[in-house]
């Protein structure tokens, strides 16, 4: 799909501030190309909120010690869906549920499938805290957008 073809005005920013990225889509990393954008913490240490940017419901929960770390992914009208990386920890009410899932399943890390609309988010809800969690080398949020029915991530920048 043609960068003209992406919808304008449905993503806002998941950061109440000017962005700063550490890094950009598509870059080379040691073995894969970066699927997203990192945006730094605002002072370099975890701690800003973070917010969905669409309106949509949580469609996966993930809590992982490599990988994205603590994890969110948001299934939004249209046939996107939003990633949030390497939180420090989600909101309230999905913390509750991810905590509850692992004392159920008694381990720490878990992929979690909620059922859809179980956890309805608005645009600039709050969905987590940035973090440094996962395969991650300093405080900064992960963000993604993808083609829910393939995955493919998406340059967040057409949006």
């Amino acid at each position: 799909m043609p960068e003209d073809k992406y919808p304008s005005g449905q993503f806002t920013s998941p950061v109440n501030r000017q962005i700063k990225l550490s890094g950009t889509f598509g870059e080379l990393r040691t073995n894969h190309f970066h699927s997203g954008l990192d945006i730094r913490s605002a002072r370099g240490v975890i701690g800003d909120t973070i917010y969905a940017a669409a309106a949509g419901y949580i469609s996966r929960i993930s809590v992982d010690a490599f990988g994205y770390g603590n994890a969110i992914y948001i299934d939004h009208p249209g046939g996107f869906t939003t990633v949030y990386g390497h939180l420090d920890r989600f909101a309230p009410i999905f913390q509750k549920y991810v905590k509850d899932e692992q004392y159920r399943q008694q381990q720490f890390e878990v992929e979690l499938y909620p059922a859809p609309f179980q956890f309805p988010v608005d645009q600039l809800e709050q969905i987590g805290i940035l973090g440094n969690t996962g395969h991650s080398y300093g405080p900064h949020l992960h963000y993604e957008i993808r083609h829910t029915d393939t995955q493919v991530p998406i340059n967040p920048l057409h949006f």
